[in-house]
């Protein structure tokens, strides 16, 4: 038997998150979803997530919106929201917060350290905000978050964009110059960057530009002070998929979903609650 409503917040509104919160209130649990933006949708911009929270509604879930989730300990999670400072006793976390492109570190891009190299998630949130982070950018990455990145800069006033590809003959990014087979070896300039060399079909090439955005690779984000542990009450719900695919956020809500109720089926967290 599987524990009745049991309490069970899921961190981080995205597709796989809105997905496995829809699976677990629709198996009859108690389901609190906890995100720090306003309204559902994730970080980057996803497909489907205006439908698939509606759907997520409907099965009865609960929403805490525009609300950081700061710190997980003994069962407790620590919220800070427009209604102040919660903690929530919880049976299950479910971390769905996403994922971040790797950083220049992670994919061991060498060189100066100037100014101007930032995460696609950073360029994603300045654009909107109408803040233009280069006019002659190179941009790494196949996903859609690069193709945004690219179409977005472009609208927004870059004189040429550069896109770095990984693989070959896929459709190019529309509107940019496009090297396939490459892959980014160093930047330079300080303070500012003012160029990159990379490694393009095995011939090393050096491009003016005066920004790097780094829309390559998945790297879940786990944000949440205290969150890593070997408890049991703490679940991942990250498909690290790049680009992003459906079928990768599907298989990560039902992987946690299943997790979550093994979880809640064990013989520590039935007797933490009958105490």
């Amino acid at each position: 038997m599987w524990p009745e409503m049991a309490s069970i917040a899921v961190v981080g509104m995205g597709r796989s998150g809105l997905r496995v919160a829809t699976l677990l209130a629709k198996n009859g649990e108690s389901v609190l979803c906890i995100d720090r933006l306003p309204e559902p949708g994730g970080q980057e911009p996803e497909p489907e997530t205006v439908q698939l929270a509606r759907e997520a509604t409907r099965a009865g879930v609960s929403w805490n919106l525009g609300t950081l989730a700061a710190e997980f300990s003994n069962g407790v999670l620590s919220t800070l929201g427009p209604e102040g400072a919660r903690q929530h006793q919880l049976d299950q976390l479910v971390l769905a917060s996403g994922t971040r492109p790797a950083t220049r570190a992670e994919l061991g891009i060498q060189g100066d350290r100037g100014a101007g190299v930032l995460p696609g998630s950073v360029v994603h949130h300045y654009l909107d905000s109408g803040v233009l982070p280069g006019r002659n950018p190179v941009v790494l990455g196949d996903g859609y978050l690069a193709k945004h990145l690219c179409t977005h800069l472009l609208r927004s006033g870059a004189s040429r964009v550069v896109s770095l590809r990984s693989g070959i003959g896929s459709t190019p990014f529309p509107g940019t110059y496009t090297y396939w087979n490459a892959s980014l070896e160093s930047v330079h300039g300080f303070p500012r960057v003012t160029g990159a060399t990379i490694i393009h079909d095995g011939v090393t090439v050096r491009l003016p530009t005066d920004a790097v955005v780094l829309a390559s690779g998945r790297v879940p984000m786990r944000n949440i002070e205290n969150a890593l542990n070997a408890r049991g009450d703490v679940v991942d719900c990250f498909s690290t998929d790049d680009p992003k695919t459906e079928r990768g956020a599907v298989d990560a809500a039902n992987g946690a979903f299943r997790e979550v109720l093994k979880n809640l089926s064990g013989n520590s967290l039935s007797s933490r609650r009958n105490q």
